[in-house]
C-alpha cells in the first residue's frame, strides 16, 4: 500500500488537487509556499500553508496539516482507506498532451470574436478574411481562463505545466496574445502567441 500512496502522489499533487477544488491562492514570499482561506473552517484571514516541493499542508487557525490524503481524510470526513481509494479513482492517468494542445487551440479560437482588440489587431496586420482566420485555426488568449476550461475537462494542472500552457503558479501562460497553432501531420504540436501590446514578448510554448 506504501508504493501505491507514493504513486498516487506522483500523479497529483496536493496543490493540484487544492486548485482543482476552486481553492484560491497566492505565493507567500518566494519559496514554494503558497497561502490562502482555510478550507478546512471558516475564517477571514488566510492561515492555511502549502508547501508545494514537500507537497504538505498546515493551518495555523485550526492546528490542522498533514499531505494530500490527510487533507481528503479532513475536508470529506473519510477514513484512510476511503480517502485512498477516492484519490486512486480522482486521479485518472495522464491524458494525451496532443488532446490537450487542441483543446487549447479550440478553446482560444471560440474567443477570438469575443475581443475586437485581437481582431483589430489581425486587420491591421492584412488579416481580414474570416474563412482564412478559420482555416489557420488562429484564436485569442486573454488571459486568466484557459487552466479553468481544460481543468475542468479532466486535465491535470501538471500536465498543463508541463505543455507550457501554465506556469508555476497555476496561471496562464498566454495573456493577451494572438495564438497561432502549429501543426504536424494534421495535429497541433505547437502554439504561437503573438503578443498584442508591446508590454508581452511573443513566444511559443517551451516543448517547440
Amino acid at each position: 500500500m506504501g508504493e501505491d500512496l507514493e504513486k498516487l502522489k506522483q500523479r497529483l499533487s496536493l496543490l493540484d488537487y487544492l486548485r482543482q477544488q476552486n481553492w484560491v491562492l497566492r505565493p507567500a514570499g518566494h519559496g514554494p509556499e503558497f497561502v490562502g482561506l482555510c478550507p478546512l473552517h471558516p475564517e477571514t484571514r488566510p492561515s492555511f500553508y502549502v508547501n508545494a516541493r514537500k507537497n504538505l499542508f498546515y493551518c495555523h487557525g485550526c492546528g490542522q496539516g498533514g499531505d494530500l490524503l490527510r487533507f481528503v481524510q479532513l475536508s470529506r470526513q473519510l477514513s484512510f482507506r476511503q480517502s485512498l481509494a477516492y484519490l486512486q479513482q480522482h486521479s485518472a492517468p495522464p491524458a494525451d498532451p496532443t488532446a490537450a494542445l487542441e483543446q487549447a487551440a479550440a478553446f482560444y479560437q471560440q474567443q477570438l470574436d469575443r475581443y475586437p482588440e485581437a481582431l483589430c489587431y489581425l486587420k491591421q496586420r492584412g488579416l481580414y478574411d474570416p474563412t482564412a482566420i478559420q482555416e489557420l485555426r488562429i484564436g485569442y488568449a486573454p488571459g486568466g481562463s484557459l487552466r479553468r476550461h481544460l481543468t475542468a475537462q479532466g486535465y491535470s494542472c501538471d500536465l498543463l505545466r508541463r505543455l507550457g500552457l501554465i506556469n508555476a503558479h497555476g496561471c496562464d501562460a498566454f495573456y493577451q496574445r494572438i495564438i497561432f497553432p502549429c501543426h504536424r501531420r494534421g495535429h497541433v504540436v505547437n502554439l504561437y502567441g503573438r503578443s498584442i501590446t508591446a508590454a508581452f514578448a511573443h513566444r511559443f510554448l517551451p516543448g517547440s
